[in-house]
């Protein structure tokens, strides 16, 4: 029987339309570039509870307070509401597109994230990985995070934070030297996720620059960034991350 030629470009389009197919514990990392930096920081904070002795389906515990100190917020009503809406859009934009081969086919399983996320009247924020993103996240906690949940606390910026992992997840172990390359379409997903887009100029002032200055504000780090054209066209970045501290 011959294949389905309207099924094959119908996987394809839905390819090209989402803003990341993680293959990788190490992706999700990069892959929710359409939260804001709080929900990324609150998302961080989750992750850093997962150890190497965490189970597929361990159910996690954090508290609200913990969250409001850590981030050094006012222990007022108003930062539990932002803690609780924190957690209202990690549960509603954490979707994930995962390859998949069934039967010898090649399809895409759409899930997310997390499978449930509960927020108690006195604080205590319990959440559970779904089956599907567990292995994952244990991946991305046994290979990815090598930084602190210290050192994240310190970068208040969406961009710097998004930078800062895409950074980590291209670096083998330690080295002092990470070369990030990419098209700009490739860039912009990495950074405003799949529905929003700049121009060129913008984007490299207002994310890339703002990005990397907070960075080498805060870490022992310097950036090299090259800007790839065709003509007058910017059609991509190339930036080295020196690691200044080794």
């Amino acid at each position: 029987m011959r294949a389905n030629k309207k099924m094959d470009v119908a996987l394809s389009n839905l390819l090209s339309r989402q803003d990341y197919l993680v293959v990788q514990g190490n992706d999700l990392a990069k892959s929710f570039g359409g939260l804001k930096s709080f929900e990324q920081r609150v998302l961080d904070y989750c992750f850093s509870y997962v150890t190497k002795d965490s189970k597929l389906d361990d159910e996690y515990e954090v508290s609200a307070l913990e969250i409001i100190k850590h981030f050094n917020l006012n222990t007022s009503g108003d930062s539990y509401s932002r803690v609780a809406q924190a957690f209202k859009k990690l549960n509603e934009n954490t979707a994930l597109y995962l390859p998949i081969v069934e039967d010898g086919i090649n399809g895409i399983l759409m899930t997310q994230l997390f499978s449930r996320i509960k927020f108690l009247e006195n604080g205590v924020v319990r959440f559970k990985f779904s089956a599907d993103s567990a292995p994952l996240v244990l991946d991305l906690k046994e290979h990815f995070y090598s930084f602190k949940l210290s050192e994240l606390s310190k970068i208040n910026g969406k961009y710097a934070l998004i930078m800062l992992k895409l950074w980590e997840s291209h670096r083998r172990g330690k080295e002092k030297h990470t070369t990030l390359s990419a098209d700009l379409e490739t860039w912009q997903s990495w950074f405003l996720g799949k529905d929003k887009r700049m121009p060129a100029g913008r984007f490299f002032a207002d994310v890339l620059v703002r990005s990397i200055e907070e960075l080498e504000e805060k870490l022992a780090c310097e950036f090299f960034v090259t800007t790839q054209k065709r003509g007058r066209s910017v059609i991509g970045y190339e930036i080295m991350i020196t690691d200044t501290s080794i």
